[in-house]
This record gives C-alpha cells, structure tokens and sequence, in this order.
C-alpha cells in the first residue's frame, strides 16, 4: 500500500515470531535475526549491554519505527540498524502514524511459530537479501529492582532471557557489562556538530558538559521539578537547582559552556537555557523533534566525544553517557536508582535524594551493589539534589 494518508509500501513476510519469555530465543543457532525494538532512546541504549551476550552463531539486524534513535547503533559490530526513512522517532515510535502499528503484529499473539509480518520496503528488502527468518520482539520488562544480583538491571534482566547459557559466566562475573554501541561517528558528523558548537554556542577554547534535566517517562524524576517549598522563597522556581550549578561551575571556571538536551525550545521556568550562564538548548542548536537534521543517536554520540562533563537524571542522553566508559558522569537521582538502569563505571558519582533512597532502600541492594557491580553512590539529607551538592560531585571527578 502506498500514501495518500501518510501511509507507506509495505510487502508481507512469514517469519518466527519470538519474545523474551515465549519462543525459547535463547536455543536459536545459526539464523539471521531481526530485532524489532519499539523503546525509547535510553532503553536502546539498555540493549547495547545484552548484544554482546547473544548468541553468535547467529547475525543481528535491528528496527524501529524512528531512526532519530535507531541511529546510535550505526556502525556496532554486534548489530545493523535497517532504517525505516519515517517520520523523527518520537512521532512515530510504534509505526501508527504511518499506518503499520507494530508491523502488523499483536505482542500477545506472539508465541515462538510463524506469523505474516507487515513490513516496510526498506525492512522487507533486508530481510529478503539477508535471508532474515526469525524477529525478536520483547517488552523489555522493568525490574525496578526487583530481581536479585547479577540481573537486577533492565539490561541484565532481558540478557537472562535471551542470551545462551555460555554467556551467563560473564553476567555472574561481577564485572561490568561493556556496552555493543560503536561511539565512534563519521568524521564529518564530528566536524558539523563541533562547527555549530563553535558558531551558535562559542566553543573552541571552552569545555561542553551535556545535561540532561528533564526526562519523557516521568516528570517525578526530573532535576528541580518536585518539592520547590524545600528552597529558599525567592528560589522556588522550576529547575532553579540546575541553573545554581551552573552559577557554581562557572564560578569555579568561566569556560564551561553547557548543552541542555531538550527536544524542543521551552520557554520560562521550563528550560534552563540563558546566555548568562552559557547554556544553550539542544533543539536551540540542532533542531527540535519536528525539524529534518542528521538523526538524533550520531548528533548525541558526536557531542559526548567532544564533552567533558555529563549530568542529568536517568534518560536518554544520560544513560548513553554511562555507557561511554571514559566520559566523567554525575547522576542525579530524585526517583529510582542507578542500580535499575546502568553498568557501574569508575568516573561517575550518583547523587542520589533521600525521598529515593527511602522509596528503595526496602529493595534488597537497590542502591548500593555488590560483587563488584556497586555503583558509587551518596546518599543526601535532603529530597532535591541541590547545586552546591552536584558540584561537590564534579570537583570529585574532575578536580
């Protein structure tokens, strides 16, 4: 079928239809595999720690409705992106705006046989050429910490479903998981993103730290949202703590410039954006959710090769910073833990609010880890995370 409603080409297929816990993924050898991942950015980035673990007797292609976000896995070695060429990923992150919601399938239907699967020209001629005869879609179930050590992350938790029982010696090993994203960008994405910096943000001899104040799943998580009656009466504005550190930061060292990775322009007390404190907007400069650019994924992993300093709560942007292992990263926790979501890494501090660390501390090892798999952690007195707090975090790291 072909657009006069925005719809799009697409030609049926009759593969294997897997989930993680319906159709034994784990015992399928020597086959070509498409994975089709309908998650947001962060959990993509999830996915990268159990890519490495899968069978390899098998080759990986992976999809999404959103190449905004399907773009980060461009150039891994454990995986191939098939890019659909639609709408930017936050639009059309199931295919309903394109009239091919989920490719035609029902989640709950899926259980290990054959089904006929609706797909895209672009997917369907990379699973004629590459002979692709099984698809791997799973939920990717939340444990929020829930499940024991070492498979109490999101990421560690579907590796238990899907990997083969060879990998499990790695995932018990205490080690951290390595992440399968490929952070290196074409050189020409590198020069256009570090150009704009240049032009728009004043950087060259200047440091860039990536924060990420504001998330899509939960606005409770979000750095300066919930309890401003905490703050002073004058200082009871939204986010006037990551504006504090920044005064901080810059007081310490007038060449920061920071990005703040919103996917539109906010205006007010919404954004933190302010030539008084050299903080620019990602939409600012790259273009917000609606606006044609290179895709999303390479942008975010041009910019964290050019950044000095991460920080932000759990989303996106921020968990692809912990995943670049040598990027100094400062978590801000006024919900969940680090311990749900991310592999520890040794150049980053979580700061974790007390509402958070009570809300969890009933979870058995839900903020501090063990085996090796700890995260370093601090635990305030107080439910915000204030600016003073996240840049005692900082000279920790960089100082």
């Amino acid at each position: 079928m072909n657009g006069p409603n925005g719809e799009i080409h697409v030609r049926t297929r009759s593969m294997r239809l897997c989930t993680h816990d319906r159709g034994d993924f784990a015992s399928i050898r020597g086959e070509n595999v498409l994975i089709y991942w309908p998650h947001g950015f962060g959990d993509l980035v999830g996915l990268g720690y159990v890519l490495p673990l899968l069978e390899p007797t098998n080759r990986y292609w992976i999809t999404r409705f959103g190449d905004d976000y399907l773009s980060v896995m461009d150039g891994s070695e454990y995986v191939t992106p098939v890019f659909v060429g639609g709408p930017p990923a936050v639009q059309a992150g199931d295919g309903n705006s394109l009239h091919n919601r989920h490719l035609g399938l029902v989640y709950n239907n899926i259980d290990g046989g054959k089904h006929t699967v609706s797909l895209p020209l672009s997917i369907y001629e990379a699973c004629r050429q590459n002979k692709i005869t099984t698809l791997l879609w799973t939920s990717y179930p939340e444990t929020f910490g829930h499940r024991a050590y070492p498979y109490h992350s999101k990421a560690r938790n579907l590796a238990r479903h899907i990997a083969p029982r060879a990998s499990f010696p790695v995932l018990e090993s205490g080690v951290p998981l390595i992440n399968g994203i490929n952070f290196e960008v074409a050189p020409w994405v590198v020069r256009w993103v570090e150009a704009r910096l240049r032009n728009f943000a004043g950087f060259g001899g200047r440091k860039l730290c990536i924060i990420s104040r504001n998330g899509y799943s939960s606005t409770g998580k979000n750095w300066g949202h919930r309890w401003r009656e905490d703050l002073p009466p004058n200082q009871r504005r939204e986010a006037e703590e990551c504006r504090q550190f920044m005064r901080l930061l810059l007081k310490k060292d007038r060449r920061w410039i920071f990005l703040t990775m919103e996917d539109r322009l906010f205006d007010g007390d919404h954004t933190v954006r302010s030539r008084a404190t050299n903080c620019f907007s990602y939409a600012e400069l790259f273009g917000t959710i609606s606006w044609e650019s290179i895709p999303f994924g390479m942008i975010t992993k041009a910019l964290l090769r050019l950044a000095s300093l991460s920080i932000g709560v759990p989303t996106g942007p921020f968990h692809l910073s912990m995943a670049k292992r040598d990027l100094p990263t400062v978590g801000i926790w006024i919900q969940h833990s680090p311990t749900w979501y991310d592999e520890p890494k040794e150049c980053s501090i979580h700061l974790v609010g007390s509402e958070a660390a009570r809300s969890t501390h009933c979870v058995p090892q839900s903020i501090s880890g063990s085996n090796g798999l700890s995260h370093r952690t601090v635990i305030q007195e107080s439910r915000i995370i204030t600016g003073e707090q996240a840049l005692g975090a900082v000279e920790t790291l960089l100082y």
